[in-house]
């Protein structure tokens, strides 16, 4: 499979995620998605197991607690929390995968923003070799300073909607605007990859997603609904790189 540039391809985010798909096995990103690929393969069954096991019992409890007046509303109540929970699921995976992945995702955004010279001509493996292990841990830095940003206004995310969880009217919001949140993150979670490549603070990072926010978002959104599809979200978190990296490079990278 040749890889292209496409920069006159449409950036449409699950036109990019569908070309990330594709090109997870080619030869020059075989590796550094299997590798990622069967760790997360070991965290995605602890974890998922773990999530149905506490959303069974939270759902359970919070049904029990509805007074008999609201009784019709329980199904409605039931599809909301079990989207919240989906959402917190697909968040919190994702989050988990990108670091213990890390190392390898920077490695795949950094060769497909390398494509013209790197993937279609005969790069110097030896330099390489030297310039991956230096690439893999400034990409794990890189993810712990992401972190820092991002858990603070997570936990602040999760009391507000604590909060209006118990506000009638208002807590019927709190799943949009959960999700809304956790799109946002993503979109800046696998942003991050190729603007580090780039050489790019996460400063300058936010602020240009913050130039095309609805972009950012309608994309951190597709991230988020195929990380929540168990079995398949394995292979959609480095194709997913793949496609932030692609959008990087065509909407982002020269602003």
């Amino acid at each position: 499979m040749k890889l292209e540039a496409g920069a006159d391809e449409p950036a449409m985010p699950p036109i990019l995620i569908f070309k990330g798909i594709k090109l997870l096995w080619h030869p020059e990103l075989r590796w550094l998605v299997l590798m990622p690929l069967l760790i997360n393969a070991g965290l995605f069954f602890s974890v998922t197991l773990t999530a149905v096991n506490l959303l069974d019992a939270w759902l359970n409890q919070m049904m029990a607690s509805l007074p008999t007046w609201l009784d019709w509303l329980a199904v409605l109540v039931w599809i909301l929390f079990a989207a919240l929970a989906t959402v917190l699921y697909a968040f919190g995976f994702t989050l988990l995968a990108h670091l213990i992945g890390s190392p390898f995702y920077g490695l795949i955004a950094e060769r497909i923003l390398n494509l013209p010279t790197e993937m279609q001509g005969a790069p110097d493996r030896a330099a390489s070799r030297g310039s991956a292990a230096s690439t893999a841990w400034q990409s794990f830095l890189r993810q712990l300073h992401f972190l820092q940003y991002l858990l603070p206004r997570s936990l602040g995310m999760a009391l507000l909607a604590f909060i209006l969880g118990f506000v009638p009217l208002l807590n019927f919001a709190v799943p949009v605007m959960v999700a809304a949140w956790a799109a946002w993150a993503l979109a800046l979670q696998y942003l991050d990859y190729p603007a580090d490549a780039d050489g790019r603070s996460f400063d300058l990072l936010r602020q240009r997603a913050g130039q095309r926010r609805g972009q950012a978002i309608s994309f951190g959104l597709c991230a988020l609904l195929v990380s929540a599809i168990p079995f398949f979200n394995l292979i959609t978190v480095p194709a997913t790189v793949i496609a932030g990296a692609l959008l990087w490079r065509q909407e982002f990278q020269s602003r």
